[in-house]
């Protein structure tokens, strides 16, 4: 089954309702929204693996939500676990949060409500197991809604692999041995999911966070510096980057600006710098207004820049 949209035989405005029911007949009830469906395009493909239904999924919408009124429409119990294969995506349950590069994954649970928040076009693939089926093998039976699941290394990168390449080859998988797939697909799953604690998911973003602001004082110079511009350097979405420094509490552009007077003032505190002038130490630091570094510099600081080096010099 492969549904592609857009169709010569679809009119623009009933775009919205027939991807809903046509995502509502693999996925069940979700919303889709997209800031222009004149321009949508997307496709969905369902596939069968060990037994496991497994849709792909591609289009360019801005998100996708399921609410408790749409779960009160399914009778279903199950958990999609979703990988990334393009784009980039923010998926949302439970008050947790899910990351996805591509290559990494996430699961949703089908009985609470998620949103799916999408950077410009994007594929995934959607495993979907029976609660009751992954609870069995999930550490402690409990499971963990909404967390990123890096398939850069390790279980992690074998289970992306497999699931993937299985997908691929669901039309040429013998009936005779879906039972293999199956079984190697849970067991992989399963010790995929003992070694992904939410320590681990932790550990990831401080090193995301670490690498991101490696970059910015790589940069801190550039007047040019940009949310943008870091998020390229470090192989991440620009959205993911804000949410990274609103967890560590504090935005991207205080982060900058602090690190930015740090080594004003330290520089004003240093005879060797005592023949640049203020303004010129300041445009340096990537400020480019002396009226606004002045400002900056006093909040920051408690006192003006030129009081500051009188009484340091």
């Amino acid at each position: 089954m492969e549904i592609v949209y857009p169709n010569e035989k679809i009119s623009p405005i009933d775009h919205a309702e027939l991807w809903a029911q046509s995502l509502r007949a693999v996925c069940g009830s979700f919303q889709t929204f997209s800031s222009d469906w004149s321009n949508f395009k997307g496709t969905i493909d369902l596939r069968n693996i060990g037994g496991f239904d497994v849709a792909g999924i591609a289009m360019n919408a801005d998100k996708v939500v399921r609410s408790r009124k749409q779960i009160a429409h399914d009778d279903d119990k199950y958990c999609f676990l979703i990988m990334q294969m393009q784009g980039r995506a923010v998926l949302s349950q439970r008050n947790n949060e899910a990351f996805l590069e591509p290559g990494d994954m996430a699961l949703i649970d089908s009985g609470y409500p998620s949103e799916f928040v999408y950077d410009g076009f994007m594929q995934q693939i959607s495993l979907h197991i029976p609660r009751e089926t992954l609870e069995s093998c999930m550490p402690n039976r409990r499971i963990e809604e909404a967390r990123t699941i890096s398939g850069m290394s390790g279980m992690g990168a074998v289970i992306r692999d497999f699931l993937k390449s299985t997908y691929n080859e669901a039309a040429y998988i013998e009936e005779k041995d879906r039972i293999t797939v199956r079984g190697s697909l849970l067991n992989f799953l399963a010790a995929t999911l003992r070694g992904h604690e939410p320590e681990r998911t932790l550990a990831l973003k401080v090193r995301q966070l670490s690498r991101i602001r490696k970059n910015i004082e790589q940069h801190l110079t550039d007047p040019y510096l940009s949310p943008t511009m870091i998020a390229e350097l470090s192989g991440i979405s620009t959205r993911h980057l804000h949410r990274l420094f609103q967890r560590d509490g504090v935005s991207f552009g205080e982060w900058v600006r602090k690190r930015r007077l740090a080594e004003a003032r330290r520089q004003l505190a240093n005879k060797h710098f005592n023949d640049h002038s203020i303004i010129q130490i300041a445009f340096q630091w990537g400020f480019n207004d002396a009226a606004h570094f002045s400002r900056a510099f006093r909040q920051e600081f408690g006192t003006s820049p030129s009081k500051y080096r009188s009484n340091t010099g």
